[in-house]
């Protein structure tokens, strides 16, 4: 009888941890996403733009908006239980990145201290007033929040940190090809700049006690698409195999000459027994990787299986690219219930009306947060890439 209860006492435990809470779930006319999602000791939130209570944004002002953002994304964060101190990762989209100064101005009145790691990037949004988006995820327990800087480096100038540690999953500030130390540019090629980027990740791998092979997911963001086989050049170098999940996407530089800049996601002990194979692995991305109860799935295109997009047709390539997301959630007992964040990046803001239908129909119930920009996929023909976290 002691042992019937003690596994029923497990079995409840397990339950817990792995539970999906919606919060603030899609109201009917709504996007098909949820405002946050809980899930075990993470709470992902949508990405926020920043609207004045009274409806409408206040014109031109970054501050201003980046503050209201950081509000919404409170509010959220507020129904868990949580603040913006549990904040561990961000990602902030801005029309303009020469704003980003303006962003930090209102990111100083929010953050103090163990500043969150931070992914700045160039994107036109789908709501034309709106001049910023933020999303972020929050660890529950601020006890197993830990800020990363790898010794000899300075801390950043601005308010992030290099990378920050949360139950053993390691969020990487968006990194740029600088020397940490000097900050000095790496050269004016993609394949001595994608090294460096390479060296500043592999830091502070070693500063968290991890490697390569923990890589559970990474989005690089190419200002020339030409540069694509040069980066892949450098990036299997480093890249333990079997390889992270990975989205690659166009994106304006962040700063002039700058042409590559890499957001990643670590898990330890994530790449012991990963497999690979034909339908597994790719040379230079893993379709999925399960870390621990979560499943980081690759940026899928609405790429056909025989090579070929639907020309044009935003809900076909939809349709297609949440089919193979759900191959890859198939082939780890997992379904569109499991899925707990996501990043839509879609190619033009007029597709997005009908890009949501497709998305409505099969990502439920209770679909995961969400962030949707207009950033082109790195394929010409391709109008919409979708990445997907998934937790049972």
């Amino acid at each position: 009888m002691v042992r019937f209860l003690a596994t029923l006492v497990i079995l409840f435990q397990f339950s817990v941890f792995a539970q999906k809470k919606a919060i603030r779930p899609p109201k009917p006319g709504g996007g098909p996403y949820s405002s946050g999602i809980e899930s075990g000791d993470l709470v992902y939130v949508s990405g926020h733009v920043g609207p004045e209570p009274g409806g409408g944004f206040a014109p031109g002002d970054i501050r201003t908006q980046t503050r209201r953002c950081l509000e919404l994304v409170g509010k959220v964060l507020a129904e868990a239980g949580l603040t913006h101190e549990h904040i561990v990762s961000t990602t902030l989209y801005l029309t303009d990145i020469r704003t980003a100064d303006a962003a930090d101005a209102a990111w100083r009145e929010f953050f103090k201290r163990d500043y969150p790691a931070r992914s700045d990037l160039e994107s036109q949004l789908l709501i034309p007033e709106a001049l910023v988006e933020v999303s972020a995820v929050a660890v529950k327990d601020l006890a197993k929040k830990r800020v990363i800087r790898p010794e000899g480096w300075p801390e950043p100038a601005r308010p992030v940190s290099h990378a920050v540690e949360a139950v053993g999953t390691l969020y990487f500030s968006g990194l740029r090809p600088v020397d940490p130390v000097t900050g000095k540019l790496a050269g004016d090629t993609i394949q001595s700049q994608t090294e460096q980027v390479m060296k500043n990740q592999e830091a502070i791998l070693k500063a968290a006690g991890m490697t390569f092979a923990d890589m559970a997911a990474t989005r690089i963001y190419l200002t020339e698409p030409p540069d694509y086989a040069g980066l892949n050049e450098v990036y299997r170098k480093f890249v333990s195999a079997p390889p992270p999940a990975r989205a690659t996407i166009q994106t304006a530089p962040v700063e002039v000459g700058h042409l590559v800049q890499f957001q990643s996601v670590a898990v330890k002990g994530s790449g012991e027994g990963r497999p690979t194979g034909e339908g597994i692995t790719s040379p230079i991305h893993s379709y999925s990787v399960k870390a621990g109860r979560k499943l980081y799935i690759t940026g899928m295109t609405g790429r056909q299986p025989d090579g070929k997009f639907a020309r044009g047709d935003i809900r076909a390539q939809t349709r297609q690219a949440l089919k193979t997301i759900e191959e890859q959630l198939t082939r780890h007992g997992m379904t569109f219930a499991d899925t707990i964040d996501s990043v839509v990046w879609i190619r033009d803001g007029r597709l997005a009306a009908a890009m949501n239908e497709v998305y409505r129909e099969i990502v439920k119930p209770n679909p995961p947060a969400r962030a949707t920009v207009r950033i082109a996929p790195s394929s010409p023909e391709s109008l919409i890439e979708i990445m997907m976290i998934a937790s049972k």
